[in-house]
């Protein structure tokens, strides 16, 4: 998807810097904690999609131009699952604004 520099993609762009920001400053723990136990750099990774659930919460964060990382925190202390996946495979399957948004993302790793 070819950018156009329209306003949408500056309000990705935002939202996709203060994730990147969240991250680095350690704003949510166990979230930063399960990137680095998969041996990711927080400061490397953007948070694509975020679904908050009675139990846990849902990340899916970009980690590289090819891959990306589903994360599942429950919010009792249990254990966190991870689960990665290629780029292509998601973007197969997302809408069309969630494809946008990854390829701001990927503009700016």
């Amino acid at each position: 998807m070819k950018l156009i520099g329209s306003r949408i993609e500056q309000q990705l762009r935002e939202e996709l810097l203060e994730s990147s920001a969240g991250l680095r400053e350690r704003v949510n723990v166990r979230l930063t904690e399960a990137l680095e136990s998969a041996g990711i750099l927080p400061s490397n990774a953007l948070i694509l999609n975020w679904i908050p659930d009675q139990a846990e919460d849902f990340y899916v964060v970009l980690i590289s131009i090819r891959e990306l990382l589903h994360i599942e925190i429950p919010r009792d202390g249990g254990v966190v699952q991870m689960r990665r996946e290629t780029l292509v495979e998601y973007e197969r399957r997302v809408s069309k604004t969630l494809r946008l948004k990854i390829a701001v993302a990927k503009s700016l790793l």
